[in-house]
């Protein structure tokens, strides 16, 4: 058990499922790993790195892997799991991937070519940055090219030789399947009521179970 999760209310169970995938600084931080970085949790900060590397979390016998959750950060991925815990009978066929500030191709091929024919479901927030990664790896996993532009209070997607533009209030990634008439079909996940289920999780808003 880490002081900083259990202050949070994270249940005992979520934490036992991702002890082994983080470590303490001197300072009783978190320290989740990402190869070459990592990110770095405390009360008064949350540093996500960019990186071309994946923290993962789950059943290293990756043939038990059922579902795979991608998350922006691995304190999302915590939280996720800490206000979801009730809906999985069973988390040994869980993984959880954070792909931090950026999400990288490498990321995305590995992943796909790691747990081909898998449930892959994104966990991300609701901001603007966290919408643009939501579409980057929906399109990464389904081999969609796509490019994505910032352009004042506008949103610009090249996608199959034309530009799609939204108000950058109005852009998500429904927003540009139906825009575009594609289909991901890859399940998301978000709070209602929150921007992301770490925001819930600091606002101590866990459903009793």
């Amino acid at each position: 058990m880490h002081a900083f999760l259990t202050r949070l209310g994270v249940r005992s169970e979520v934490q036992e499922f991702f002890a082994a995938h983080y470590h303490s600084d001197a300072n009783g931080n978190l320290i989740f790993p990402y190869g070459n970085d990592t990110e770095h949790f405390g009360f008064a900060f949350h540093r996500v790195p960019d990186t071309e590397m994946l923290w993962l979390a789950g059943n290293s016998n990756s043939n038990m892997i059922r579902r795979v959750f991608i998350c922006a950060s691995a304190m999302e991925a915590i939280a996720y799991l800490s206000v979801k815990y009730a809906a999985f009978n069973n988390v040994d066929g869980l993984l959880f991937a954070a792909v931090g500030a950026k999400p990288s191709p490498d990321q995305i091929s590995w992943l796909t070519r790691n747990f081909a024919g898998r449930m892959f479901t994104l966990v991300f927030g609701k901001d603007i940055l966290a919408r643009v990664c939501e579409l980057k790896v929906a399109a990464g996993l389904s081999n969609i090219p796509v490019a994505i532009f910032l352009e004042g209070e506008f949103i610009i997607v090249n996608y199959r030789y034309s530009n799609y533009v939204f108000p950058v209030q109005a852009f998500s990634l429904n927003a540009f399947e139906k825009k575009t008439g594609c289909r991901f079909r890859i399940a998301t996940q978000k709070p209602p009521g929150f921007d992301s289920y770490l925001q819930q999780l600091k606002a101590g808003k866990l459903p009793d179970n």
